[in-house]
């Protein structure tokens, strides 16, 4: 069966056209070529690499507390993992085998999120201690731990371009930090209650955030000006996630809901169900033609519209 890009034209003929089970879910993540789904939960982290569904690829050691956030490096040769036992991570990629290349610590908290840097370099992490920390990613030597939020830092995100860095928080902010002039972080945006996750959209100046005020809000990230609010989400909104090409945002939260926008007109455009418990992380396809979707309920779902 084929699939066709998921956009605002064929967005009511989405449906579920698969299914699987993985304990404790905090994120799903495809790679950047689409070869391989990545899971990260209670159960430590699972690499699908047979279709979705199929064998796990099994791998040695892990974490002794839940992986709570997972990330690729755009090369998809690395895999980070940041996990409750306060610790990081780095997986070597190679056909089928998994190995462990680094471990990072640092933090006093639990690691809620890692993003890499556009060339890989550099990871960011994000933490409960309240701290976002920067390494190497050759050494896995630490190279700044940037202190501003007042809260646990929840998600974070590279702007686009290597030096940016941009974070959100329990304390309800986002901020945006300049690694090359070092200036103090700035403030570009607040929610009225704790920010889960941000997500930059690919091509464009613009940033997503979910929050538990139950909004899902859009950033200019060049200009300052108001955000454009989308109010679909009953209960907190939890996951985001933009479509490769930059058109669609996927939105999950307390509703039990994946929800889809189209950008350019802030219309919902569908409101899919399925899920019996919140839905916290969503993930496109590289091809853009398939959506994953974690829950609450232990299930992760692919969403598609069929032709």
């Amino acid at each position: 069966m084929s699939y066709q890009r998921l956009s605002s034209e064929n967005a009511s003929k989405i449906k579920t056209i698969g299914m699987l089970r993985f304990g404790w879910i905090a994120q799903v993540l495809w790679s950047p070529i689409g070869d391989r789904l990545a899971i990260g939960g209670g159960d430590g982290i699972a690499l699908y690499a047979d279709g979705f569904g199929g064998a796990p690829i099994p791998h040695p050691g892990g974490h002794s507390g839940p992986v709570k956030g997972i990330a690729f490096s755009s090369d998809g040769r690395l895999l980070a993992s940041a996990s409750a036992d306060t610790s990081v991570k780095l997986w070597l990629l190679e056909g089928r085998q998994m190995r462990e290349h680094l471990t990072l610590r640092g933090h006093l908290g639990s690691v809620e999120a890692a993003a890499f840097s556009p060339g890989a370099t550099m990871l960011a992490t994000a933490s409960a201690d309240h701290t976002v920390r920067l390494w190497n990613t050759e050494t896995g030597i630490q190279q700044a731990a940037l202190d501003a939020h007042a809260d646990e830092v929840t998600t974070v995100a590279f702007g686009g371009v290597g030096h940016i860095i941009l974070s959100a928080s329990r304390d309800k902010s986002i901020r945006r930090w300049n690694l090359r002039t070092g200036a103090k972080a700035t403030v570009i945006g607040e929610h009225d209650d704790w920010v889960r996750q941000i997500a930059v959209c690919p091509g464009q100046p613009l940033m997503a955030s979910a929050s538990r005020d139950a909004t899902i809000r859009l950033w200019h990230l060049q200009q300052a000006e108001p955000p454009r609010i989308l109010p679909g989400h009953v209960g907190g909104v939890d996951a985001l996630a933009f479509s490769p090409d930059g058109r669609l945002l996927a939105t999950g939260g307390r509703d039990c809901r994946v929800r889809l926008w189209d950008i350019e007109t802030g219309h919902e455009l569908a409101a899919l169900p399925g899920h019996k418990r919140p839905v916290l992380s969503l993930s496109f396809h590289p091809n853009g033609a398939m959506l994953a979707s974690g829950s609450g309920d232990s299930r992760i779902k692919l969403w598609a519209a069929t032709e």
